[in-house]
């Protein structure tokens, strides 16, 4: 990486209005303030606590998960979208026709680059002091914070080698990116995307080592105060079971058998413990719009907290005459099935069937039934429970009884009656398993930027009658310094 983009000596940190934390909600809604001195920042756990907070808070810009590496333009190229022909005004246009170097689309990638970048710089300022600082950590929070800094470093490279690399098996350096695990002036050259992902394995593994002290894995009770409430809210962060899924959805991508153990950790826990239990219908169906749990909250592994979202998705879903609407029609999506999913397709500024999943409400009283409603809001999934069904599914699909079984263990939890499951008997071949799969992935992750990766995966050639290009250009300045 060019070094110059960023200043190591003072790290930009996005810090906490105040150091007493009571909860996850609270810690998140932050103020960026100037640089701060990284010895000063680093002398104490509460630093170290602002720091990480800052780095999560980065990624909520809308030049990364806030908006363009999830609903924008990831699921632009994944023709998530209806854009038409005559749509040559909308800002996700050449982007949805591959034109990478066009004026509306690069400066979004360049950004995408540079900001993924230097949230990785953040991360590594955490770790580097983390080791000089032993001594002001109390508790587990000195494992704890370094697992969820190794984590985000691992999702972050990840997602940029998804976009800006070829598939994970290559092993030209050309193919792949920079993988920076330390501050250096040097420049950091890329290394192939087989080494990338070797580099991100490790630092899950390490990660998911010091995690097992979470208090989601060991059942211990934490409350506000204890150590003001920092380990509460363990879904707005990188926690023991996230960094587990995380390491399955990479393994999945690198072509790695071990996907499927890793995947199964996580579903025997909710399976046999109730973690991340099945949304409950009743909060989805509800006529009660103010209250309706639109992102399945409960079965959220990792979300961002996102207190801009109801900024970041105006004029894409609401304020606009041309929201964002899927190109699959409801029935294609749905085949009729009424699913807790189809419920998520709104009426929003008199436009029907516009997206509804990051909709955002205020608390108030409900005109249908008049009764005062909190919202559930602030959320941008980033890993959900059904995902790791799905890894086990396309892990067995020449099993496919057994892929089947994974795939309607999903579907009764997302509604369906037992005549309108999968059967086995039709279901049985891989192809047809991966068709499901692919259904799957259209309908769950609407708005996520995971379909795009599913296509990849799989070197899908041709979407929406399109020759699809799976590689991201790098930045004219990587090119220029990077070699």
């Amino acid at each position: 990486m060019k070094k110059k983009l960023f200043q190591y000596k003072s790290v930009l940190m996005v810090c906490l209005a105040m150091l007493g934390i009571t909860s996850c909600s609270n810690w998140l809604d932050v103020k960026p303030k100037t640089e701060v001195e990284a010895e000063e920042m680093f002398s104490t756990e509460n630093g170290f606590k602002e720091a990480l907070a800052g780095a999560y808070t980065m990624m909520n810009q809308p030049k990364l998960y806030g908006r363009e590496m999830t609903f924008g333009l990831v699921d632009a190229i994944a023709q998530q979208w209806k854009i038409g022909s005559n749509d040559n005004n909308h800002t996700y246009y050449d982007a949805a026709r591959y034109e990478y170097d066009a004026v509306s689309t690069k400066p979004k990638i360049d950004s995408i680059w540079t900001a993924g970048y230097n949230l990785i710089a953040n991360v590594n300022s955490i770790l580097k002091y983390m080791e000089e600082k032993t001594s002001v950590f109390t508790g587990d929070n000195k494992d704890i914070i370094k697992g969820e800094a190794l984590a985000l470093r691992a999702y972050m490279h990840f997602d940029l080698l998804r976009l800006f690399g070829k598939d994970g098996k290559s092993t030209v350096a050309e193919d792949g990116i920079p993988y920076v695990s330390e501050i250096t002036k040097q420049v950091t050259k890329s290394v192939s995307p087989k080494e990338v992902i070797e580099n991100i394995i490790t630092d899950l593994n390490n990660a998911i080592q010091c995690l097992k002290v979470d208090p989601i894995l060991t059942g211990r009770q934490v409350s506000v105060d204890d150590d003001g409430g920092y380990l509460i809210n363990r879904q707005y962060h990188l926690n023991y079971y996230a960094a587990v899924a995380l390491l399955a959805r990479v393994q999945l991508y690198a072509g790695m058998s071990e996907a499927r153990n890793n995947a199964m950790i996580v579903i025997e826990a909710h399976e046999s413990n109730n973690k991340f239990p099945w949304v409950d219908p009743d909060v989805v169906t509800t006529k009660n719009t103010i209250s309706k749990d639109r992102v399945f909250s409960s079965e959220l592994l990792f979300t961002l907290h996102t207190k801009k979202l109801v900024n970041n998705i105006k004029g894409y879903f609401t304020t606009t005459d041309n929201p964002l609407k899927t190109r699959l029609s409801l029935v294609e999506l749905f085949n009729g099935v009424p699913e807790l999913r189809s419920y998520l397709f709104e009426t929003i500024d008199q436009k029907s069937d516009v997206p509804s999943k990051l909709r955002q409400m205020d608390a108030a009283t409900d005109v249908t039934s008049g009764q005062y409603a909190t919202p559930v809001r602030d959320r941008m999934p980033m890993i959900r429970m059904s995902e790791m069904y799905y890894i086990v599914a396309e892990c067995d699909m020449e099993n496919t009884g057994n892929a089947v079984k994974e795939l309607n263990k999903v579907l009764t939890g997302r509604g369906y009656e037992t005549q309108n499951l999968l059967d086995p008997a039709v279901v049985n071949s891989a192809p047809a398993v991966l068709e499901e799969l692919l259904k799957e992935y259209q309908r769950e992750f609407i708005c996520e930027g995971q379909l795009f990766f599913f296509h990849k995966r799989h070197h899908t050639p041709i979407l929406n009658n399109q020759e699809v290009k799976y590689q991201f250009p790098k930045p004219d300045v990587e090119i220029e310094f990077g070699k």
